[in-house]
């Protein structure tokens, strides 16, 4: 009895997703992925949604979230919210981020399950200010929302999806690009079942960042990416490999070598054929970013 009460409090925790799943859609993609690369720009040209090319979807009501190290912006798009989460400027920033020690800590939103110490502190940074933003963009609670993220933005957008489930919003579509580890298997498994058929793990050809944290260094971290991964060897035109077992080599796991891919940091600053940086943002300078 005691075993089947904690288990019903745990889905009371974590409410339901809508029933309607969805198949992997490339042109949805190519939007979330400017949306996505939006999200670095300054924060005058979001609010004002005069962001460049990023800004060619119709999204209005658009405010500024600001957390320890990134920003996040909430607006409303296609009838609904839209939260999208910015990545660390450079790539110092983005390895003192994983903080290869001390990494792991227990997250009770989902049952006993570990998530990156670093990208939960960051998450934290930010939460009461998305929740209150998309209370006030119209999406209280109870809403059905959207969201994205690039680099340690999706690793972000992984942690608020769950977070903000358990708030009581309801992700409706969520596609995320270059995203590392967050956590792990027990994580992963919750994800993979509260999100299947509404969320998609990007990659692209030698991205080193869907590469960290490790799942394996020296000793089994336990990390593990969650699913599907969506990769593109080159560029959009070319095709794209669908996988659904996190060890698979068929997608970017056949490049994991850590060392070799930090030489292909261009890999990771495209995504659907985007600027997935702050190159393309009118009245930015241009930054190495990630």
């Amino acid at each position: 009895m005691l075993a089947w009460l904690v288990v019903c409090c745990f889905w009371c925790h974590l409410p339901q997703t809508p029933s309607a799943a969805h198949q992997y859609d490339e042109l949805r993609a190519v939007e979330f992925a400017k949306l996505a690369g939006a999200a670095y720009c300054s924060a005058t040209s979001l609010e004002t949604w005069s962001c460049g090319a990023k800004c060619s979807a119709e999204v209005t009501d658009v405010s500024i979230c600001n957390g320890a190290t990134t920003k996040a912006f909430v607006g409303m798009w296609e009838s609904m919210c839209i939260v999208s989460f910015m990545g660390t400027q450079t790539w110092w920033a983005f390895f003192k981020d994983l903080e290869f020690t001390h990494t792991v800590t227990k997250w009770d939103v989902c049952a006993n399950c570990s998530v990156h110490w670093g990208f939960l502190n960051e998450w934290y940074s930010l939460a009461d200010c998305i929740k209150s933003r998309l209370g006030k963009t119209g999406c209280p609670p109870g809403s059905h929302i959207r969201t994205t993220g690039h680099s340690m933005g999706a690793a972000l957008n992984g942690l608020a999806m769950m977070g903000l489930t358990a708030a009581g919003w309801q992700v409706e579509e969520s596609y995320d690009f270059g995203k590392p580890r967050i956590g792990d298997q027990k994580f992963a498994a919750a994800f993979n079942k509260l999100f299947r058929g509404r969320a998609w793990r990007v990659t692209h050809a030698m991205d080193p960042a869907p590469q960290v944290p490790p799942d394996k260094l020296i000793v089994d971290w336990h990390f593990e990416h969650v699913e599907p991964e969506i990769y593109y060897k080159g560029n959009v035109s070319e095709g794209h490999q669908e996988c659904r077992h996190p060890h698979t080599t068929v997608c970017s796991e056949q490049y994991y070598d850590i060392p070799l891919d930090l030489f292909h940091v261009a890999d990771h600053l495209d995504y659907m054929d985007q600027n997935t940086s702050s190159e393309g943002c009118d009245a930015v300078p241009l930054q190495i970013v990630v």
